[in-house]
């Protein structure tokens, strides 16, 4: 291609792709803006953040876990309560899970309970996946969404924690690393 050629081009095009196809420019910037605007809207928000003084008390709703009992975060009274919320096709949920074990792990013994919540997915294939995947902490089902509906969580995972009071102290969408949430869980009495 000349030199000619590329300062003949179309305006709101780009020079050439690796392939020779001429890129818009605009339409490519638009994608962006669209992307960088679902994600920002995922959640309705950033989330509750540490330290928040509109905290939130947690939703009362009993969901069925995978050893067959009926669990609320509310069964836990006085701990601080770290729920995953996850899928089975979710990838980012594979890191956060492996986060989550060895956060469970180091505070095994403590003040902490974790629970993996898996939203909008049939038993069968949750427990195939627990099968091949083990958690070390109970997990529940929210097959029908009612727990994830009314903390409006959009996006996955999204890691909660609760403090002792029963109320949303931390609530964010994305990736959460060990070190965030366990300065969390320290600052909070774990």
């Amino acid at each position: 291609m000349s030199k000619a050629t590329l300062s003949k081009r179309e305006p709101g095009m780009s020079t050439r792709s690796a392939a020779g196809v001429a890129v818009p420019v605009r339409r490519l910037l638009m994608v962006a803006l669209l992307l960088v605007s679902a994600l920002a809207c995922s959640r309705g928000g950033g989330g509750i953040a540490s330290g928040d003084s509109n905290l939130q008390p947690v939703p009362d709703v009993a969901l069925p876990s995978l050893d067959g009992s009926s669990t609320s975060i509310a069964d836990f009274p006085g701990k601080l309560v770290v729920v995953d919320f996850w899928a089975t096709w979710c990838g980012p949920c594979v890191l956060q899970a492996e986060i989550m074990e060895k956060l469970h792990q180091e505070l095994e013994g403590s003040n902490v309970q974790f629970l993996a919540v898996n939203l909008g997915e049939p038993e069968s294939i949750v427990r195939e996946y627990a099968r091949e995947r083990p958690f070390s902490y109970p997990v529940l089902l929210d097959t029908e969404e009612v727990l994830g509906d009314k903390l409006q969580i959009y996006a996955l995972p999204t890691v909660m924690v609760v403090d002792q009071g029963g109320n949303i102290s931390f609530l964010r969408p994305g990736i959460a690393s060990g070190d965030t949430l366990h300065r969390l869980l320290i600052e909070a009495g774990a």
